[in-house]
């Protein structure tokens, strides 16, 4: 593995922890290792965004990271807690109080409006109704949705729609937001909405993780993890993200996913 490191990184706390994770698939006497032995560290408060060609194993990291898969082989651990030999149960539980997550096919459930979707994380949670209400409103509006919280997803835009996404990501305040592609189902000014929300969130200290195979979207990172063949090719790390240096950060992400660094 090759680490393009520019800034120390020790004085960091990890919020996760894997070690030697692997994933394999089989199907009868064939099997696929979708990743192979991978050791990470997640940084609390960084935004890191994992790139990789299709069927790299950039999403099935993000799914075993998150708690949404199980590993075949390999430790994870969540601030130096194990977790992957919990039960279904406890990991229910880890899914709903420390992570959110934001899909690229957004999920809402139709048949809820956006304020019912974006709450209902939050009552299973067993918190009060009041509380529930009280984030999911506070979120609507900071997140400029408030006005629709009344509208199923079918009547609003794809924008709107992942803009509730987000919302119900952070209705349990997660210690860590998981976001997969969640630009790849919008136009290009809705997706530089999206971006720009997930940039503050991170200014204010939540950490990100990412997956996305757009390059612009990339440049917001300030850790960019490259996946090969199931494997960590190369990090690159990067300042926190300003839009006047957005042009640097194009430069240093084309040459860094292209090799051209040394």
């Amino acid at each position: 593995m090759i680490s393009l490191s520019i800034q120390q990184k020790q004085t960091k706390k990890n919020v996760l922890r894997v070690e030697n994770l692997s994933k394999v698939y089989n199907s009868g006497e064939d099997s696929f290792h979708a990743t192979k032995n991978i050791n990470l560290e997640i940084y609390d408060g960084d935004f890191t965004v994992i790139m990789g060609s299709s069927g790299s194993g950039k999403s099935t990291l993000l799914y075993l990271l998150s708690g949404l898969d199980s590993p075949t082989e390999g430790d994870i651990y969540f601030k130096n807690e194990r977790i992957d030999t919990n039960d279904e149960r406890a990991m229910a539980q880890f899914r709903a109080t420390k992570i959110g997550y934001v899909y690229q096919s957004i999920n809402l459930l139709p048949d809820l409006s956006l304020f019912e979707n974006i709450a209902f994380p939050g009552y299973i949670s067993g918190r009060t109704k009041g509380e529930v209400r009280s984030k999911a409103l506070s979120l609507m509006s900071s997140l400029d949705i408030d006005k629709q919280k009344n509208r199923l997803p079918s009547q609003v835009s794809g924008g709107q729609q992942q803009r509730a996404a987000i919302a119900r990501a952070l209705i349990n305040s997660p210690e860590v937001v998981f976001a997969d592609e969640p630009t790849g189902a919008l136009n290009v000014q809705q997706g530089e909405i999206i971006l720009d929300i997930l940039t503050e969130l991170n200014k204010k200290g939540q950490s990100i993780v990412m997956v996305t195979h757009d390059m612009k979207a990339a440049c917001r990172a300030d850790r960019l993890i490259l996946i090969k063949d199931g494997m960590i090719d190369s990090i690159l790390e990067l300042s926190k993200y300003k839009p006047e240096t957005m042009v640097e950060r194009e430069r240093k992400v084309y040459s860094f996913v292209f090799g051209k660094e040394s």
